[in-house]
């Protein structure tokens, strides 16, 4: 049984695979993706309970993808990441 779903937002693949490979073995389901606007198209799409989001990102920062997802009227949690 899932503890929870969370999608991890950040553009470096060594980061988005330590935090998939943790949390996964602490039992929830995790999806990842590399930029802000890969992540609207998910929550769009999908529902999570949280989003771990890189402050940093390129293109469209994380604190615009952020306000963007709030946008959406989504309720996800946010926990932002600065690596």
């Amino acid at each position: 049984m899932s503890r929870g779903s969370i999608l991890v937002i950040d553009d470096k693949p060594q980061v988005r695979r330590l935090l998939r490979g943790t949390l996964v073995a602490s039992g929830y389901e995790v999806a990842d993706v590399r930029s802000g606007d890969e992540a609207l198209n998910r929550i769009r799409e999908e529902r999570y309970d949280v989003a771990l989001l890189e402050s940093d990102l390129p293109g469209k920062s994380g604190f615009d993808t952020c306000v963007a997802i709030r946008a959406t009227g989504s309720k996800i949690g946010i926990i932002m990441m600065s690596t």
